[in-house]
């Protein structure tokens, strides 16, 4: 394997690769092309092969005839290698068998020994560009392919990310949502059951859970429209609403499911009430996915739930604790990243918490954790008392 005697050095000229067994001929080519061409030579098909795989050349010129791995096989493992590469094959016998095997492998061309020193320059001109030219073609043809590619992948991922990954965020929201709905229509069946039994007078209860259904189902209503506004690109809905009340409204609308688990509710409102201003609605996502997370958590037996909201200078403080058994430092790492749950096997979907950062960042806010195992876990809600809700606050 040579270089034909030429030093190594970089090369504008097109590259011309000879494989022949016999020195006469490929000192004939290199002498005829060296003008115009750089040419590589090579005695065997192995070493042009590799001379291929290193210099990718424009065209290759090769003997038919040659001791080992003749030209035949050289011309397959080149079309496997590079289907534009053109390549001309050479013999000195003019047999009709021979060229019709090349042919039949996808020889480029066909030229007897001794071949025509015109006809050679010629034909190695024409396959040159035509070697270039294909590929051209295929480069620009993958380029555009993978452009074409890139762009549906773009208008997909950005489709799926506003439709896809709001749906399934959602989706969670309304099923903890029609969660508390089932629970409390299950509370109230059983009282009005009791209610006919005893034939007395309907118990206070049962308009207490009434009032719950309904709350559920009118928040329901609410996250439908936030969709629909969503889907329409409207701008949120920024509004001044009490922080105490908006806290406690929360905690009864998701007392029924920490009933259901006989654990302890708790709900604590530190200082003098005071506005908030925010997308209501959202913020009701943030503490109602703390809350029911905190509720998964809660022990068998003696679980206590605790929400506490407190009113500071220029900012709102809401933290949701519970005494169950709480997080360990490896899932804190990858608590807030969408589709991480360690409730899989239960139903979750694992987007609660990343719903949670996600519309306090938009507010300006932050959701941050303080857990250790076996000793609870407390989620803090931080939010500005007058931040502008961002583009994407519905998150």
């Amino acid at each position: 394997m040579t270089p034909c005697g030429q030093p190594e050095q970089i090369h504008t000229h097109p590259t011309i690769l000879v494989i022949d067994d016999e020195r006469g001929p490929r000192e004939s080519l290199r002498f005829l092309l060296k003008d115009e061409y750089r040419v590589l030579c090579a005695d065997t098909v192995e070493s042009g092969i590799q001379l291929m795989h290193e210099q990718s050349p424009d065209t290759v010129i090769m003997d038919i005839r040659m001791p080992g791995r003749d030209g035949l096989d050289g011309l397959r493992e080149i079309r496997k290698l590079d289907s534009n590469l053109a390549v001309i094959m050479l013999t000195g016998f003019a047999a009709v068998g021979t060229a019709q095997e090349a042919i039949r492998h996808e020889a480029s061309d066909y030229m007897e020994k001794p071949f025509d020193a015109h006809e050679m320059r010629r034909a190695v001109h024409r396959h040159v560009e035509q070697t270039r030219l294909r590929r051209k073609q295929g480069k620009l043809l993958n380029e555009a392919d993978a452009l074409d590619q890139r762009i549906s992948e773009l208008k997909g991922k950005e489709r799926l990310a506003e439709l896809g990954q709001s749906s399934a965020e959602f989706v969670h929201d309304l099923r903890n949502t029609l969660t508390i709905v089932t629970i409390t229509s299950g509370l109230l069946r059983m009282e009005m059951e009791e209610l006919q039994q005893r034939q007395s007078a309907l118990p206070s209860e049962a308009s207490s859970h009434i009032d719950m259904l309904e709350n559920s189902m009118r928040r329901c209503v609410e996250m439908l429209d936030t969709w629909q506004r969503l889907i329409q690109q409207d701008p949120q809905r920024q509004t001044r609403f009490p922080i105490h009340e908006f806290v406690r409204s929360c905690v009864d609308l998701c007392r029924p499911a920490a009933q259901a688990v006989h654990a302890q509710v708790v709900c604590e409102n530190l200082g003098d009430d005071a506005e908030l201003l925010g997308d209501r609605v959202q913020l009701a996502r943030v503490l109602n996915n703390l809350i029911q997370n905190a509720i998964h958590a809660l022990p068998a037996v003696n679980g206590l739930l605790r929400v506490r909201s407190k009113i500071l200078d220029t900012s709102v403080r809401v933290s949701v604790s519970d005494n169950g058994c709480g997080i360990s430092e490896e899932t804190l790492k990858h608590i807030f990243s969408p589709d991480f749950t360690t409730r899989r096997k239960l139903g979750g979907m694992g987007l609660g918490l990343f719903i949670a950062q996600k519309v306090a960042q938009a507010h300006g806010g932050t959701v941050t954790v303080e857990s250790a195992v076996n000793q609870g876990a407390t989620f803090t809600l931080q939010l500005p008392r007058t931040a502008a809700v961002t583009g994407d606050g519905a998150a």
